[in-house]
């Protein structure tokens, strides 16, 4: 019973100030724009979590900009890691000269070299998207199954999913470029 009110109580609240979070995140985001939408998601998850163990939250609209902040700040924190670790990639000619090596022939990669190269970049993420990409692409589990396992909803994971290949392309580029 208590449950159906938090679950009101939180949708009060979503309908009243989401326009409001939005916006906040809109604006201190717009650099970082893909991740606006699981910024406002996990503020009301925030909430609901808040609400379900009882906390008494007294005023919401504050409440909840504190928490888009603190949000904020952890998205832009993760976003300076990624960037730190990512090498920018450059387009080299791999018929011609690369590390001092002349090949005859364009540069090629073996099948025991892919599957190192695949084992060594699966091991630069971090457990959690090591989990959802073996989740998604490994056992096939679909959209729905997985976003009801995280306890989340399809689009935060159709999120996380794109935000993962992206991250992923940026160390095939480096990897790629330390060969």
């Amino acid at each position: 019973m208590n449950e159906d009110k938090n679950k009101k109580l939180v949708e009060k609240i979503w309908q009243e100030y989401e326009p409001y979070i939005r916006k906040l995140c809109n604006f201190k985001l717009k650099s970082l724009p893909y991740y606006i939408d699981d910024c406002i998601q996990d503020v009301f998850l925030d909430l609901s979590d808040a609400l379900n163990s009882g906390k008494q939250i007294e005023y919401p609209k504050a409440w909840l900009t504190k928490v888009a902040n603190n949000k904020i700040k952890d998205i832009y924190t993760l976003a300076k890691k990624e960037n730190e670790k990512l090498v920018a990639f450059e387009a080299q000619n791999l018929d011609a000269t690369h590390y001092g090596v002349v090949y005859d022939e364009p540069f090629s990669v073996g099948d025991e070299q892919i599957a190192f190269l695949k084992d060594r970049i699966i091991n630069m993420l971090d457990e959690k998207d090591r989990q959802l990409l073996q989740d998604r692409y490994t056992k096939g589990k679909s959209i729905a199954q997985i976003a009801e396992e995280h306890n989340t909803t399809e689009n935060n994971i159709y999120q996380k999913l794109f935000r993962l290949r992206e991250k992923t392309k940026m160390i095939v580029k480096k990897v790629l470029n330390e060969i």
